[in-house]
């Protein structure tokens, strides 16, 4: 016999109305468990941390390459332009007022395309770098050893250990054209420090993620969308979601 899901209702069979109600009540109750997860200030900033992670983790191989990516932004130093070889304060291509700038200086005519995607800096540029890297070392010197600024003078701008490594990497990828001078050095003694503490952010990033499911549903949809994960944002969750984050990470 096949059976059914629902029995015929009888005046004097199993089911009345009363009890049907109740059952058909709990199905639409299960599906209304599917509720809508708000992303809190924490998700907004676990976001961010975990967007310039990948970045670092994007431009590794070719900083350490020794080359930079054209409009590649480096914190401390500004948008390089892969034509000029050097950083300038403006991206490539930046318009104002009906003028753009292009490998480091204004043009009445927009450039449409970057003639070169990459290249290495020019020794100068280099010079740039060594002395934005001394500077980042101070910074982070007086901060906790180890620790990874996520705050402060360039918390919109990159990370601090990350935004060193990049730094190092660069200048490392360029020794046989440039020759570094004692900061440099003594960047090598630090840079093991430096990547402890990307690493432990990483994995921060990776038990937040896990314990906030709402969270990882945010961070799916920006990558689908392209746009960042913003406080107030909502996805929508599995049962149980709400729109409470239930833990954080340190």
């Amino acid at each position: 016999m096949r059976s059914r899901f629902f029995t015929p209702l009888r005046p004097g069979g199993i089911l009345r109305w009363s009890t049907a109600c109740i059952l058909a009540g709990g199905m639409v109750g299960m599906t209304g468990c599917e509720r809508k997860y708000v992303a809190t200030e924490r998700d907004q900033k676990m976001a961010q941390v975990q967007s310039k992670l990948v970045a670092l983790d994007a431009q590794k191989a070719k900083l350490a390459g020794g080359e930079v990516e054209n409009n590649f932004n480096l914190p401390g130093l500004g948008f390089y332009h892969a034509e000029a070889r050097d950083f300038f304060e403006y991206p490539y291509g930046f318009e104002q007022d009906g003028r753009w700038f292009v490998n480091g200086k204004w043009q009445d005519q927009p450039q449409a395309e970057a003639a070169v995607a990459a290249s290495r800096p020019t020794p100068e540029a280099l010079k740039k770098v060594e002395d934005a890297l001394d500077r980042e070392q101070q910074l982070l010197a007086s901060q906790d050893k180890g620790a990874f600024a996520t705050a402060g003078h360039n918390s919109n701008q990159g990370l601090g250990c990350g935004t060193a490594l990049m730094m190092y990497w660069l200048i490392s990828g360029n020794r046989g054209s440039y020759r570094p001078g004692p900061g440099f050095q003594q960047a090598g003694v630090q840079a093991a420090t430096w990547q402890r503490g990307v690493d432990d952010q990483r994995r921060s990033v990776s038990a937040y993620a896990s314990a906030n499911p709402g969270y990882s549903r945010l961070v799916a949809q920006s990558n689908r969308s392209g746009n960042t994960v913003t406080a107030g944002q909502s996805v929508r969750g599995g049962f149980g979601a709400s729109g409470k984050s239930s833990s954080s990470a340190t």
